[in-house]
């Protein structure tokens, strides 16, 4: 089937990445797409559009790509091109889709996971890829507790990192709990460890990783519920942001509405 236009489902580890957004001093997934297909359709100009563009070292189980080409190209080919990308970037499927698809109106529900563990005295570094670990004891029945605060809609604008301006801080979060992880484990990670799941429609910049730490926060007892909740309600300059590392973040799926 020849088109100009093909979404690209794909995930990716991003541990080598600089995140989804190309950048000239560092590699990234988009730069690493492009980079491959400049080789192999080099008379054919083309761009790439991602569903999220998320941040270094944030990996992805379900995430999509738009490639749009100037002329028709045949996608059979183009998923014979796709498949020599590095182990850890792999395309799952390739579809051709009509000239007035947008990613703008296709996207759809996304869920986000943040895994942690808590009071290892001496972790594997083999874990620290992926997820936090903290040396302190936390209370994870107020933490689970302050999660289900988020659900709902809320202004986020003290959970946005270096908002611009026009910036809309008024989000839905469908879902959000903290749960023992039974998702991941290899020998090396910690004997019990947990997950912060959350699925909304549209996060902005460092939503997640601000508010997995003010529950880091809230576990510590370095704030409170009745904290959390002002948070929620207006902006406040004294309010305390913790960006937890990247490394912890999962997109773990993307809903996608194709015609």
């Amino acid at each position: 089937m020849n088109s100009k236009r093909f979404l690209i489902k794909l995930q990716y580890l991003g541990f080598r990445y600089h995140g989804v957004q190309k950048q000239d001093q560092y590699q990234s997934i988009q730069g690493r797409i492009e980079k491959l297909l400049h080789s192999s359709f080099f008379e054919t100009k083309f761009s790439t559009r991602f569903s999220s563009r998320t941040d270094a070292l944030v990996s992805a189980l379900e995430a999509y790509c738009l490639l749009i080409f100037d002329r028709a190209e045949d996608i059979a080919q183009l998923a014979s091109v796709l498949s020599h990308l590095p182990p850890d970037i792999q395309v799952q499927q390739v579809l051709a889709v009509s000239d007035q698809f947008t990613l703008l109106n296709a996207a759809g529900i996304k869920e986000y996971h943040y895994y942690f563990s808590q009071d290892e005295s001496a972790p594997s570094v083999f874990a620290a890829p992926f997820m936090t670990i903290l040396s302190e004891k936390l209370d994870l029945a107020l933490m689970q507790q302050g999660a289900a605060l988020f659900v709902g809609t809320h202004n986020f604008k003290n959970y946005c990192f270096k908002p611009k301006v026009g910036t809309q801080f008024e989000r839905s979060i469908m879902s959000c709990e903290i749960v023992e992880n039974l998702d991941f484990t290899a020998s090396f990670f910690p004997k019990k460890s947990y997950v912060l799941k959350i699925r909304g429609q549209g996060f902005m910049r460092g939503q997640v990783r601000l508010i997995m730490g003010a529950l880091f926060r809230l576990g510590k007892n370095e704030t409170t519920i009745l904290e959390l909740k002002k948070s929620l309600i207006e902006s406040d300059p004294a309010f305390i942001k913790w960006m937890v590392p990247s490394s912890g973040l999962i997109l773990k799926s993307t809903e996608m509405m194709i015609k």
